[in-house]
């Protein structure tokens, strides 16, 4: 922003001086040619070399006409790549707005208003949205994620777990649904979807109380943000950055403190905390899902 205000005041600065430039040159030549001659001067008297055509006040406006547009080409050259960037930005944010609606409408009821699927509220069946690695920021990283949710959300998948939604397929959501749905997603503007649902009523369904906390800690870990990263022999958790959680129940956490649930819960919600300078992010979960965490762990024995 500090860079198009910038650009802004050069282009109003250089667009000033082409606008002035003819008027303080005729000017000049007007001042300049009534000093030096008397008022009751002949033109030839005026302009003896060139009176008859005029051709020196033509000269001279020819270059101040050129030196006007050379100017305004350069304050729109200088101002162009911002003025794209704005109208760029315009454009996300109307793709937001529209896709905001569409999630409101056909999303909420698996992955909830805030996008957070069951971390949100453990009775929804919708994966995680709002997630780092789909806010990817690195160029091929959100490429693949674009590719990834456009083609999910067209084909399904799951084994119908998730339906496919593509017009193609016979659902409601047609290309430049999927596309705007992608730029929320891939922008993880959930505060628009947020603020759409808060004024239009809708709220994720009342979640029920956890009633088994190991399934339900399996859930959360298998299918989750730990599934990213670890991974668990038998489920959908294929991790590879972090240690596997085969045996976990067995070990120190983060090879540091005794495998306990208080332990578990600490870790999961403030790695740094029991082991500084972890490489393990925090995980802001609530207390029931800390709980469920723990009890699914401590079966991985």
């Amino acid at each position: 922003m500090e860079s198009g205000g910038g650009a802004g005041f050069l282009t109003t600065v250089v667009v000033l001086i082409a606008l002035l430039l003819p008027v303080l040159v005729l000017f000049e030549a007007w001042r300049s040619r009534r000093v030096a001659i008397a008022d009751d001067a002949q033109e030839a008297t005026l302009d003896p070399v060139l009176s008859t055509s005029g051709m020196s006040r033509k000269i001279v406006f020819g270059m101040v006409v050129l030196t006007e547009a050379f100017l305004l080409l350069i304050a729109y050259g200088a101002n162009e790549p911002f003025r794209q960037a704005e109208a760029k930005e315009r454009q996300k944010e109307f793709a937001v707005e529209a896709a905001a609606h569409t999630y409101v409408q056909y999303c909420v009821s698996c992955h909830g208003v805030s996008g957070k699927g069951y971390l949100e509220n453990i009775g929804l069946v919708g994966k995680p949205l709002a997630t780092s690695a789909l806010q990817a920021t690195d160029p091929d990283e959100h490429k693949a994620n674009v590719r990834m949710i456009t083609q999910t959300l067209v084909n399904g998948r799951n084994a119908g777990a998730m339906p496919a939604w593509g017009v193609e397929n016979g659902g409601p959501l047609n290309y430049q649904m999927i596309n705007e749905l992608t730029i929320m997603i891939t922008e993880g503007r959930w505060d628009a979807v947020e603020a759409l649902a808060k004024d239009k009523g809708v709220m994720s369904p009342t979640e029920a109380p956890i009633t088994d906390p190991v399934a339900a800690g399996k859930l959360i870990v298998t299918q989750g943000a730990c599934a990213s990263c670890h991974a668990v022999s038998g489920t959908a958790a294929k991790g590879a950055v972090g240690p596997a959680l085969d045996g976990i129940a067995n070990r120190k956490i983060g090879g540091v403190a005794d495998f306990n649930a208080a332990n578990v819960k600490k870790w999961v919600a403030n790695p740094s905390s029991l082991k500084p300078g972890s490489s393990m992010p925090p995980y802001a979960l609530k207390e029931s899902y800390l709980d469920a965490i723990a009890a699914y762990l401590a079966t991985l024995k």
